[in-house]
């Protein structure tokens, strides 16, 4: 995509901030710019901040970036960064979506960092097309937008529209649209000035491996948990996760013990409960609704079981979460 276009030096790049953003996302896809510039001895590419009411923006840190204009009142730019972070679904609005189709149809290059995207998709403007989200709101986001390919690479371009998953992917994708544009040789260049000798493809997973995380190296065990992370909603019995990785349930069980020191059945439920809290504090689905997304069959159930791993109820836990980004 970014080949393709050949506008007029300088490539001009406006990112709208929507309070919340993270500021080491929009660092990440800045600073490559800013020295790409320098490299080159030359302003390749020019860049602006926005916000939706032309004044400075807080980022998730509690630090401010000031902006320099309304998002109303960008007439034209070569690409756009809507940047977001946490509850992006509270800016759904004309103000947003309203700009962001008028640029569309200019044939704006349209992007999303971090949870970005998904206003992007609220705007309908993602239709169709392949989207990076971060791992936090992947399923939600897949839910949310059926219509919208949801992948968890760290970054996607598709046509006339690039997503990052948040933090340090959109300096992976920046690089990418430096090097499509000057060439591997100052994309090298640029990594090097910022000390990052391990640039990652499109396609890198966004998360650990398991055996990274968990410290483990048991290819059974492993197998295992890869499993339990695929069957959220509806949970296999222990039994058929022993036979499906080709142990006995009594030897699944001790692989669990040894390495983990618990039981599978324990593990499982905390990687769904997991799922859970992170349903209930990044939508608006009601507790039935996660309970089941979760594979929890009885709303009772769930809510003691969630008591018990995180001290509150769904509901009160929901409430703390929001009060304490507010």
């Amino acid at each position: 995509m970014f080949a393709d276009r050949t506008p007029q030096l300088p490539l001009r790049i406006t990112f709208l901030l929507i309070p919340g953003y993270s500021m080491i996302g929009v660092s990440a896809m800045i600073d490559p710019l800013r020295w790409a510039n320098r490299i080159k001895e030359k302003d390749v590419y020019e860049w602006e901040i926005v916000s939706l009411e032309g004044q400075s923006v807080c980022a998730s840190n509690g630090l401010m970036l000031e902006s320099v204009r309304r998002f109303a009142d960008v007439e034209s730019t070569d690409m756009l960064v809507v940047c977001a972070g946490f509850d992006p679904q509270s800016h759904e609005s004309s103000a947003v979506f309203g700009p962001l189709r008028r640029l569309a149809q200019m044939g704006t290059l349209l992007g999303g960092q971090d949870t970005g995207s998904h206003l992007l998709a609220a705007a309908g403007l993602l239709d169709g097309y392949r989207a990076a989200m971060h791992w936090e709101h992947l399923n939600s986001f897949t839910e949310d937008f059926p219509d919208v390919e949801a992948v968890d690479d760290i970054y996607e371009v598709d046509r006339d529209r690039f997503s990052c998953s948040g933090g340090l992917s959109g300096l992976d994708l920046m690089l990418y649209l430096i090097e499509t544009m000057y060439g591997n040789e100052l994309a090298l260049a640029v990594s090097d000035e910022l000390i990052y000798t391990h640039r990652r493809q499109a396609d890198h997973p966004q998360r650990m491996t398991i055996q990274a995380r968990f410290g483990i190296n048991n290819a059974k065990l492993i197998s295992a948990i890869k499993l339990m992370q695929r069957k959220l909603e509806d949970p296999l019995s222990i039994g058929t996760l022993a036979n499906q990785v080709h142990v006995s349930e009594r030897e699944l069980e001790r692989l669990f013990r040894k390495f983990l020191d618990t039981t599978p059945a324990t593990f499982y439920r905390d990687l769904r409960l997991e799922q859970a809290r992170l349903l209930l504090h990044q939508t608006a689905r009601n507790i039935t609704s996660v309970a089941v997304a979760c594979g929890f069959t009885s709303v009772s159930h769930f809510s003691r079981c969630y008591k018990a791993r995180y001290g509150r109820t769904p509901s009160k836990d929901r409430v703390a979460e929001s009060y304490s980004a507010s």
